[in-house]
């Protein structure tokens, strides 16, 4: 029970998938009460002994089997249980009695379904929950209405439940996209960075070698920080913790050795192969998942310095003051123009089709560029860079 305890006080660190089974668990323990107080409560229900006695077997065989699925990790067809097992209540006790304490099982049941924040599940058993509702309070909802209530207090039961199902579903939808777009944001975010990040890979071990640094993953700190953080999670997770410490001991020893070095070692047992193969999403020295995450969040909130439009230099002379680097310079320019022209249309990078270096040097003004001395040295041999050029 600490232990549990423990998980729901620290949910928000969990993953998606266990904060649903903690979910299906809370739901679980609740439902569990609510038919523990519903077994000496239907005797005094309109219902017969046999129907009474099957409802409470059809009760617990439901609990028993939603406990089934979250043993064998079926989640979501544990929620769908739960939903259906707390409808089967709701009925039971809307059946039984007409009076205000059954129309409270109707939010009873909503309050179940959107507790899963499972938009699908809220839209089709909210729904369903919502029809019943209504229909209840007004075929059957004599018994909610005191002596001396205002007139169409009928309508306003109906308007409270219908009121309290949309702003739920609007809630769950906002939800909805919230994570739509953080996930979207996520996926653009790491697409713009794809094609980047092997030479930011490069970049960064070269900058560590030459400061000779040691790799993250054999700093001292790190490997502590990992196991302090690996012991925590554990606790929330395992019941042994000395399963997470040999996780993150293979963790460092493939960053080390290498994931196929360890993949084709005949020694090493499948299973810890299959392990070492999930591990390798998240290796800090490969352009893996975790290094796109890691490259992704930092170049989201670098700062860059304020655009201005003189914020590239493209004039030669900003870059050298000598010409026959500007002459250089030029010519590069001149054969990268004519390549562009002359490749198939596969690997262009710009579409030059049909056009020649004299025609887009007639629609530039080659001074934003090119000094005048350069500029009157191309037009003075434009014939030799047309012929040696090539």
């Amino acid at each position: 029970m600490i232990s549990f305890i423990r998980r729901i006080l620290n949910s928000e660190i969990l993953p998606v998938s266990e904060v649903r089974k903690l979910k299906v668990h809370i739901v679980m323990i609740f439902l569990f009460i609510i038919t523990l107080v519903t077994i000496p409560f239907s005797f005094f229900f309109n219902y017969s002994t046999l129907f009474q006695v099957l409802s409470l077997v059809t009760f617990g065989l439901f609990y028993l089997l939603c406990l089934i699925f979250v043993r064998y990790n079926k989640i979501f067809t544990a929620i769908q249980i739960s939903i259906i097992y707390t409808i089967l209540l709701m009925a039971f006790y809307t059946r039984g009695i007409s009076s205000f304490y059954a129309y409270i099982f109707f939010y009873i049941t909503l309050t179940v379904i959107v507790f899963y924040q499972e938009i699908y599940s809220y839209f089709l058993y909210g729904t369903l929950t919502v029809i019943l509702g209504i229909f209840y309070t007004l075929a059957q909802g004599e018994g909610l209405f005191l002596i001396n209530d205002i007139i169409g207090a009928r309508y306003i039961y109906i308007a409270g439940l219908v009121i309290y199902y949309l702003v739920s579903f609007i809630n769950i939808l906002n939800s909805e996209k919230l994570y739509a777009d953080m996930n979207l944001e996520w996926v653009k975010l790491n697409n713009f960075n794809g094609n980047l990040q092997k030479d930011i890979l490069y970049h960064l071990e070269d900058i560590r070698t030459n400061l000779k640094k040691t790799p993250l993953y054999e700093d001292v700190d790190f490997q502590k920080a990992t196991f302090e953080i690996g012991g925590f999670l554990s606790e929330q997770l395992l019941d042994d913790f000395s399963k997470v410490d040999n996780l993150i001991d293979l963790y460092i020893y493939i960053h080390e050795k290498g994931l196929d070095s360890i993949l084709k070692n005949n020694e090493i047992s499948i299973p810890m192969k299959k392990k070492a193969n999930i591990l390798g999403k998240y290796l800090l020295n490969k352009n893996t998942d975790m290094f796109s995450m890691l490259i992704s969040f930092y170049l989201k909130y670098q700062k860059t310095e304020q655009y201005h439009e003189n914020r590239y230099q493209y004039h030669l002379d900003s870059i050298t003051n000598f010409m026959d680097e500007q002459i250089i310079g030029f010519t590069l320019i001149y054969i990268y123009l004519h390549d562009e022209m002359s490749m198939t249309e596969e690997w262009k990078t710009i579409n030059l089709k049909g056009t020649s270096l004299n025609s887009i040097f007639a629609k530039i003004d080659l001074h934003d560029f090119f000094s005048d001395t350069l500029i009157d040295f191309y037009l003075e041999n434009m014939e030799k860079f047309k012929n040696t050029l090539k």
